[in-house]
């Protein structure tokens, strides 16, 4: 009986759309073998400005499996304190929960928005020191359905853990 032969292992920041198309589709797979079903898609909530329709920031994320995931969230300095990322995070969650999530996640650095997610109700699930030595990275996670006033408004506004 012949031997498999061993696979050829590739490091790569450019893993190129078929390799993360047969990744993404077997993980689905096994996923669905599992579970039963298959539900990920992604979601973003773009900012566009006025004038010429460009973007300017915005939300990238996806769902799957009851779960919102904030990938990546983005403002220009110019857009920020007017209510704008407010908007923006809940237009995500309201889409979230039509999707049929019952939590979103994100990660987060200290000098990113931890306050900010505070505000719209998340809390730190987690802390992750990094390198160089004062850096942290925070997950952080929101009942869906829950808005920030749910929570007591000393806790809305203390710093993660």
């Amino acid at each position: 009986m012949p031997t498999e032969k061993e696979p050829i292992l590739a490091l790569t920041d450019m893993p190129g759309a078929e390799a993360e198309a047969v990744i993404r589709d077997g993980l689905g797979s096994c996923n669905f073998a599992q579970a039963g079903y298959r539900d990920q898609r992604p979601l973003a909530v773009l900012a566009s400005d006025p004038e010429n329709g460009e973007v300017t920031g915005g939300l990238i994320g996806r769902t799957s499996m009851g779960l919102l995931f904030i990938d990546r969230f983005f403002l220009p300095e110019s857009r920020r304190k007017r209510g704008l990322g407010s908007r923006l995070i809940k237009m995500a969650e309201g889409e979230g929960v039509r999707r049929g999530c019952t939590r979103a996640v994100l990660f987060t650095v200290h000098f990113q928005a931890p306050g900010f997610y505070l505000r719209q109700g998340y809390e730190a699930l987690g802390r992750l020191d990094l390198d160089p030595p004062g850096q942290t990275r925070f997950i952080m996670t929101k009942k869906l359905g829950q808005g920030p006033n749910k929570r007591r408004a000393k806790d809305a506004t203390a710093p993660p853990p």
